[in-house]
C-alpha cells in the first residue's frame, strides 16, 4: 500500500510540474471611450471602471462573450454584448441624453 501511495504522489507531482511549463492564454484588454467621458462601465453586471480611466488604461479580462453596460447621469444606459478576442479591443459608445 505504501508503494502505491508513493507512486500516486510521484505521478501527481510530475503532472503538476508539466502544467507549470504551459503558456497561459493572453487576456482580452478592454479600452472604452464614451460620450460623456465620465460614464460608468459594468461588465457582466459588475462595476468595471470609469470610462475616463479605461480609455487611458485598458483593463484585462477573460476573452469571450461579455455583457457591457455603460451609464451616465442624465443619459439613457446602453447595453452591448461583446465578443472579446485576446489582445486589446476599443469600444466607443455615445450615450443619448434624457430629454428634459
Amino acid at each position: 500500500m505504501g508503494v502505491r501511495a508513493a507512486a500516486l504522489v510521484l505521478a501527481l507531482v510530475a503532472l503538476g510540474c508539466a502544467k507549470k511549463g504551459t503558456v497561459a492564454a493572453e487576456p482580452a484588454r478592454l479600452k472604452v471611450v464614451t460620450s460623456p467621458p465620465n460614464a460608468s462601465v459594468y461588465i457582466d453586471g459588475h462595476y468595471f471602471g470609469r470610462a475616463t480611466v479605461l480609455a487611458a488604461e485598458p483593463k484585462a479580462l477573460a476573452p469571450g462573450v461579455h455583457l457591457m453596460t455603460v451609464q451616465a447621469e442624465d443619459h439613457f444606459p446602453h447595453d452591448m454584448e461583446l465578443s472579446l478576442p485576446a489582445g486589446e479591443t476599443t469600444v466607443t459608445v455615445e450615450l443619448r441624453p434624457i430629454p428634459p
